[in-house]
């Protein structure tokens, strides 16, 4: 229990503790707690430009094989040349209530396109407008150029598509209950009085938990303070933070302990369970050998992390600096993050922000329509306009009486739920598979009837009914796979190492 006490409070450390305790670092923690002190409810404005030579990133990537995934070389493999874009964002945010809203615009080839609002709040859920989804589509069709799918750019799914999403307004992504949040679990995210006071509790937790710790990232600069690092500056701070708190567990533990309760008290945490997790805490204290070979052992795996090739690849290739000023009474931001390889420039991200002070509640969109509905219309827009040609079910997992149902399109859909892979009961019995009626005919696009007194299911086509043999489990139907060889689909049958598939093709 030791050890995960240690790694539970080096997690916390490597996050929380990207600055020290000189001047210029606690001087910089104080400008962005006073920050969000003073304004319960701010406003952020900002611009970020991107510059990316798309070549030079595929190389990149191919060089660091070892951490990018095949998906992400596929994904750049349509990208050439040199590109740039422009964000324009608007961000309001509520601490007292953790609400946000955005604007966003992002400018591409000399086109701005409008990604509409969005809204995420603690006790509302996620929504976005039906502009967010119009404008990825238009973003996404000039970006793929020529190596884009060709459905996107017909002018009539297109003229579908912009009725779907001017008539559905905003859309609510997740709710509160979700999210997996009750009132309860609210009381617990905000604490009663704001965060003013956890923010007084943070800062001394830095100078009492780090006193003489320095990262030499932060300098002062007029009106403000300037953090400059690199990838292996990164890494090394991680090894640092680690090897100090290794160095004094007493330390930093009693600091924790007493930040920690300042914490669980304000989330209106129960005084049983804070007295058990300061007991845990001290205990751990106490044993300050294992607590340190716990955190040596988290250290060493950074080390060993670091010191991979493709990692260290990484690390040497990306650059960061960032000054943040006093703005009347706001602050402003200047940000700047590189990736080099071999002296040539990969990515080139600028950014410049003004935070104030603003005033008035952000209000959720009164109305909405789910996920759920919106999906079935993108969906049923992509079934028109860029059909399934097949269904492919893989199964039998060890103790899982599920299949996996993955979808292929005659291309790659723009809706990421098209291409759907759901999780669906199947029935295996005397060398036949049986799959839910609904979605494996759904998904083929076939028209079903089903004959509760005979126990049928038919497929309906242009008047035509062809008798597929099914069977009832559970009071949910069931059709044969290999029945659909009878309508003329290819229905092919293959193991794939422990596990079988079927793919009933077109």
């Amino acid at each position: 229990m030791r050890k995960k006490v240690a790694a539970l409070l080096c997690a916390i450390m490597c996050i929380a503790a990207f600055t020290g305790c000189s001047s210029a670092e606690l001087g910089y923690l104080q400008m962005g707690a006073d920050l969000l002190t003073k304004m319960e409810v701010s406003e952020t404005k900002g611009t970020v430009n991107i510059e990316l030579d798309a070549d030079a990133m595929k190389d990149y990537v191919a060089g660091i094989s070892g951490v990018a995934d095949e998906a992400t070389k596929e994904e750049l493999s349509a990208f050439t040349g040199k590109k740039s874009a422009v964000i324009d964002y608007a961000i309001k945010m509520d601490m007292s209530t953790l609400a946000y809203q955005a604007d966003l615009d992002i400018t591409y080839a000399g086109t701005k396109y409008d990604l509409g609002d969005m809204y995420f709040g603690m006790k509302d859920g996620i929504y976005v407008s039906g502009k967010t989804v119009w404008g990825a589509y238009e973003l996404t069709k000039a970006m793929v150029g020529e190596n884009g799918a060709s459905y996107l750019k017909d002018e009539n799914f297109a003229k579908d598509l912009k009725a779907i999403t001017d008539g559905s307004g905003y859309i609510n992504l997740m709710s509160m209950e979700e999210m997996g949040l009750t009132e309860e679990d609210l009381a617990e995210v905000i604490p009663t009085g704001g965060y003013g006071d956890l923010y007084a509790s943070a800062m001394d937790f830095y100078k009492n938990a780090f006193s003489g710790f320095t990262t030499n990232m932060v300098s002062e600069v007029s009106g403000g303070y300037k953090i400059k690092t690199d990838g292996k500056a990164v890494a090394q701070l991680f090894v640092d933070v680690l090897d100090y708190i290794g160095n004094n567990p007493d330390t930093v533990l009693a600091a924790t302990t007493d930040y920690m309760m300042d914490v669980m008290k304000a989330m209106n945490t129960s005084e049983e369970d804070m007295a058990s997790f300061k007991e845990e805490l001290e205990a751990t204290a106490k044993d300050a050998a294992s607590f340190k070979a716990g955190v040596d052992q988290i250290k060493a795996a950074v080390e060993q992390g670091i010191a991979q090739p493709e990692v260290s690849k990484v690390l040497d290739s990306f650059s960061y600096e960032s000054t943040i000023t006093k703005a009347g009474d706001g602050f402003n931001t200047v940000e700047n993050f590189a990736i080099t390889d071999g002296g040539k420039s990969v990515l080139k991200i600028t950014g410049n922000s003004t935070v104030k002070a603003s005033s008035g509640k952000i209000v959720m969109p009164a109305n909405s329509v789910s996920t759920e509905d919106f999906e079935k219309k993108l969906t049923a827009l992509d079934d028109k306009y860029n059909p399934v040609n097949a269904v492919v079910a893989l199964w039998g997992w060890e103790g899982d009486s599920e299949a996996m149902l993955t979808l292929d399109r005659a291309e790659e859909s723009f809706f990421a739920n098209a291409n759907g892979v759901n999780f669906v009961e199947y029935v295996e019995e005397d060398g036949r598979v049986y799959l839910p009626l609904r979605d494996i005919c759904e998904a083929l696009g076939e028209t079903v009837e089903w004959n509760n007194d005979e126990k049928t299911a038919y497929i309906v086509r242009d008047g035509e009914k062809t008798a597929m043999q099914g069977k009832i489990q559970d009071g949910k139907s069931f059709i044969s796979v290999r029945d659909f060889e009878k309508l003329g689909y290819t229905v092919a049958y293959e193991k794939v190492e422990d596990l079988k598939q079927v793919t009933v093709t077109k």
